[in-house]
């Protein structure tokens, strides 16, 4: 009788877990469909401006709402950290929006995908699960970047970029100084390319349609190969990389990948506590440097990019610096003002903090910290590009995973098949013995 009792125990045990099992699944294919919408969703917006009908600013926005709509529910679980972190955030928000003059859907958003997409991460039962989700994304972006590089009049009569950037107010009309060009704006480099000048002047923007997500996507997979030491196929994510940042002839791209090579060996000799100081230790040398600079004009090179950034700075009023100023200037070339004006100082060392300080599990979690924090840094000193939930969605969901890696955990806890009807055909044979008994 006792031994019927463990075996069926045993049995329902399997079977609650394959029930989890099957649910996870599910879940993680949603997770893959709802980063791959991020992905693509602006190129099927443009599809539709193009053939369709015309789309609006509300139109992207309802789209990007719907996207982290969904995001949001497959972030919940039992534990309570993340609806304490989602209701102290907002709160936050709402206080701040409450002595603005007018409204801004954008700080909420911006607010949001970081700490969704972080929880979706921490979700995930194995690293293997992001690596698949990577390699996904890396196909998807070559895959269409390459067409549009083959086949540039084909790719811009179905999807015409500009008018795309134009009808949902990103640019006017008038900015586009190459004339007949149906691209992004930045997609042309008047003076040739730096990487492989024989590809010609174009710079493939792919499945973001603008090239400067395709350099920090590229930068992305090199972290992430970087990362993941023991990963399989590492060297393909790498040659994956760098064929990303050719594509878009990302040359601060490729800046911030030999800044990866530099950081990864000595990556335990600092601790968490510089991570944390040196986004807002740059804000200060870019402030201090905006304030001291003669200089007015700026050139399309590192140098000059960093002037125009730190002259940015300057733009900013004391309001601002706490997210209180709705008059802002056009910030989107230096993300730490971008952050100051979206969600105020306050915001800024509460967001950072909990990622530089969330708890991992592994001496190689705080090697992705270090890393991110790199990548962060570097790519808020030339754009706010970060925030687009093209190409957050992705790293959250990275930096979720990997404050939960630890090494040597088994990439699968599915119960085999075999395991399964072991038990069952156990628990059968137990009955029957039992009724010969009786």
């Amino acid at each position: 009788m006792s031994s019927w009792k463990l075996h069926d125990r045993t049995a329902v045990s399997g079977w609650l877990q394959e029930q989890a099992d099957r649910n996870y699944r599910l879940w993680l294919f949603t997770v893959f469909a709802v980063v791959t919408g991020c992905f693509l969703f602006n190129l099927m917006l443009a599809f539709v401006n193009t053939n369709v009908a015309r789309i609006s600013e509300n139109t992207v926005m309802l789209s990007e709402m719907t996207l982290l709509s969904v995001a949001l529910v497959l972030a919940l679980d039992r534990r309570i950290s993340f609806y304490a972190v989602l209701f102290v955030y907002l709160t936050y928000i709402v206080l701040i929006m409450s002595l603005r003059p007018e409204l801004d859907l954008k700080a909420i958003r911006d607010i949001l995908i970081p700490i969704t997409f972080y929880f979706i991460g921490r979700n995930m039962r194995a690293i293997e699960d992001v690596d698949r989700l990577v390699f996904l994304c890396a196909t998807l972006v070559i895959s269409f970047g390459l067409f549009e590089m083959l086949f540039l009049d084909v790719f811009t009569g179905i999807v015409n970029i500009f008018e795309y950037y134009v009808a949902r107010g990103t640019l006017q009309p008038d900015d586009n100084y190459i004339e007949g060009s149906n691209l992004f704006i930045s997609a042309t480099r008047v003076g040739g390319r730096y990487f492989l000048p024989f590809l010609g002047d174009i710079r493939s923007s792919s499945v973001f349609l603008e090239p400067v997500t395709m350099g920090n996507f590229g930068a992305f997979l090199f972290l992430w190969a970087t990362f993941r030491t023991h990963m399989r196929f590492r060297f393909i994510l790498y040659a994956l990389a760098i064929v990303v940042i050719i594509m878009g002839d990302a040359r601060f791209g490729g800046y911030v990948c030999i800044a990866f090579l530099i950081v990864a060996p000595v990556y335990r000799l600092a601790p968490k506590f510089i991570w944390w100081a040196l986004p807002f230790a740059i804000t200060l040398i870019l402030a201090l440097y905006g304030s001291l600079t003669t200089e007015t004009r700026w050139e399309d090179n590192f140098p000059g990019r960093i002037l125009n950034s730190a002259l940015l700075m300057q733009e900013l009023s004391p309001a601002a610096v706490f997210g209180l100023d709705r008059t802002l200037p056009f910030l989107d070339d230096n993300g730490y003002a971008y952050t100051l004006g979206q969600i105020g100082i306050v915001g800024m060392l509460a967001l950072w903090t909990l990622f530089i300080y969330a708890p991992t599990k592994s001496d190689e979690a705080f090697k992705f910290k270090v890393l991110a924090a790199t990548y962060v840094c570097l790519m808020f000193s030339v754009s706010n590009a970060f925030y687009s939930i093209k190409m957050a969605a992705l790293f959250w969901i990275a930096a979720g995973a990997a404050d939960n890696f630890l090494p040597g955990r088994q990439a699968s806890t599915t119960v085999s098949e075999t395991d399964r009807q072991k038990s069952r055909a156990e628990v059968i044979r137990e009955r029957l013995a039992y009724g010969q008994g009786r």
